[in-house]
């Protein structure tokens, strides 16, 4: 199972404690002092609207480690976020961060594509 870009055992199946994910996110990333940002667009390419993600909040930390683990390639300092890794980070945030990222997270539950810059 693979949850954040991180692979869990088998055994475990789709009952992977957010707790244990949380400490793979968590493990090797500062975020400490960084500053995220995600933007959405439509598949078309228009620019919605840009979002700041609050920091100290477990959304910030999974997408500073999103940003700086990922293979994907950056596009104007963004890359953009995959919807498996945009809909598991927000189901996370949800329960663990609270009213800090509920909008946000509601967001991130859309079909609209997003990229996210880390400074």
């Amino acid at each position: 199972m693979f949850i954040c870009g991180y692979h869990f055992p088998a055994s475990e199946g789709n009952d992977v404690s957010f707790d244990k994910v949380i400490e793979k996110v968590q493990e090797g990333i500062d975020a400490t002092g960084k500053t995220v940002t995600l933007t959405s667009e439509t598949r078309e390419g228009v620019k919605l609207e840009e979002l700041s993600v609050p920091a100290g909040t477990f959304l910030h930390t999974a997408l500073v480690d999103y940003y700086t683990n990922t293979e994907c390639a950056p596009k104007d300092d963004f890359k953009m976020i995959y919807y498996t890794n945009k809909y598991q980070i927000s189901e996370i945030s949800k329960n663990v961060d609270g009213d800090s990222t509920k909008d946000i997270c509601k967001k991130l539950d859309d079909m609209n594509l997003y990229r996210v810059k880390v400074a």
